[in-house]
């Protein structure tokens, strides 16, 4: 038996220490998002909140080793913070895949890329409103005490913008953002590990 044949990572080089520093760190970025939008979820959302876990038949004496106050919302916060996390990822990683932005005209120009494209935009603009009407919830519950008094005696910027509802729609919108940016980011670091030919 001959073990002429060439290696197939033969000419291909390894990613460098910097590449995987900034996908670690990307990483890290991502973790901090998805803890920040878990606990907006879990603040805003009680669908459900009186199903606890562990009630459940077969399972549930799994979920009461690991937390026996969970309930339903934090399976439904789980899920969209999954859906507004990985969402801009997937998104990101297929427009590098198909290399859309080499040439977006001749891409766009194919009636299945189309639909694609305005599927791919209809998610975002869900992903978006879900991030923003969740987070303008949580700021608008700090104006509330009972009834449209306003709380005077928290300090910071929640208590800020509880005063002011306008800004607060607007770094609601700005974390949004923030978030696709940070997919973008994520995905090219992640790209970035890649081999490539020498």
């Amino acid at each position: 038996m001959k073990f002429d044949k060439p290696s197939p990572f033969e000419g291909m080089s390894a990613p460098s220490f910097a590449s995987v520093v900034t996908v670690l760190f990307s990483i890290a970025l991502e973790s901090m998002m998805f803890t920040m939008l878990f606990s907006v979820y879990t603040e805003t959302i009680w669908l459900m909140s009186d199903s606890y876990l562990s009630e459940l038949p077969i399972i549930g004496a799994a979920f009461v080793a690991l937390d026996p106050d969970a309930n339903a919302s934090h399976i439904i916060s789980i899920l969209l913070t999954t859906f507004s996390v990985a969402t801009p990822i997937f998104i990101w990683s297929e427009v590098f895949r198909q290399k859309i932005l080499d040439d977006p005209q001749e891409w766009f120009s194919h009636p299945q890329n189309q639909i694609i494209a305005s599927f791919s935009i209809l998610i975002l603009f869900l992903m978006i409103g879900v991030e923003v009407v969740n987070l303008y919830t949580l700021v608008a519950r700090e104006s509330m005490q009972s009834g449209f008094i306003v709380q005077s005696d928290d300090g910071g910027l929640m208590s800020y913008l509880a005063q002011n509802k306008g800004m607060a729609i607007g770094v609601s919108a700005v974390v949004a953002v923030i978030n696709i940016v940070l997919s973008l980011f994520t995905t090219r670091a992640i790209r970035s590990l890649k081999p490539t030919e020498e």
